[in-house]
């Protein structure tokens, strides 16, 4: 009798296990983890607006989307989105971090 692991529990599973495999941040300075989080988040904002300019899109009924096809759409969107942030092509991340840099200064 063979025992497996329900899909969407192994697929918890292996996110749990990759959070475990987190890099500490020991010995990085505070400015450049602010600069990555101002980055992290302008890459989450990017896809957010991604994902609602999608959904806002006019699509035909006659050849619905695939599951698989919707997952897809949504990892490329955040590629997309990482790639915009790193470039710094909208700016906010600067701005967050030029916002955020006085009180990190400060502590």
């Amino acid at each position: 009798m063979k025992i497996s692991i329900p899909q969407p529990l192994s697929a918890l599973t292996l996110q749990a296990n990759q959070l475990n495999k987190i890099p500490e941040t020991k010995g990085v300075s505070d400015d450049a983890k602010l600069r990555e989080a101002a980055n992290d988040f302008e890459a989450i904002f990017i896809q957010q607006m991604l994902k609602t300019m999608r959904k806002t899109s006019f699509e035909s009924d006659l050849l619905p989307k695939s599951e698989g096809e919707k997952v897809f759409q949504s990892l490329l969107d955040e590629q997309y989105a990482l790639l915009s942030a790193k470039s710094g092509s909208l700016g906010l991340s600067e701005m967050i971090y030029q916002q955020l840099k006085p009180k990190v200064d400060k502590k």
